[in-house]
């Protein structure tokens, strides 16, 4: 399901939420996902202690959330914008009207000089299929 659209990884709370843009998330079997984040991350580093992450699937229109969370500062934590998420499903904050939710649990890591890989257990999930994923291509973000 979200082999190509730009995903969002999350974790933390309502009102300390950690994320990253990320431009692949791999979907294993039925029920597990491949993502890889920078080490240094600050969500890297909430998804170690939590264990549990979320990624959002992003539609369309939402190319100011994919910014927001994406570039080279990934190690600051991220100031959520509260409009923009959603904590009430899964006490674990997701994108507002996001193509995809996926509630996942890590299940093995693995570290390659500066990225983490991480295995996790999708275990639950929230899609609508009627929204177009946003894509990135030739250095922005596009509907596909």
């Amino acid at each position: 399901m979200f082999l190509n659209g730009i995903t969002i990884v999350l974790c933390g709370t309502a009102d300390r939420a950690r994320g990253a843009t990320i431009a692949w998330a791999t979907k294993v079997e039925r029920d597990h996902a491949v993502v890889s984040l920078p080490k240094q991350a600050a969500v890297t580093d909430g998804i170690a202690e939590s264990g549990t992450f979320t990624i959002s699937v992003l539609s369309a229109d939402q190319a100011h959330v994919a910014r927001q969370y994406g570039g080279t500062r990934q190690s600051d934590p991220r100031e959520p914008d509260p409009t923009d998420l959603d904590v009430d499903r899964w006490d674990v904050p997701v994108v507002k009207g996001a193509r995809g939710q996926f509630l996942c649990k890590v299940r093995h890591t693995l570290t390659i000089k500066e990225q983490v890989v991480i295995i996790a257990e999708i275990v639950d999930t929230a899609v609508s299929d009627d929204r177009l994923p946003l894509v990135y291509r030739h250095g922005d973000y596009f509907p596909t």
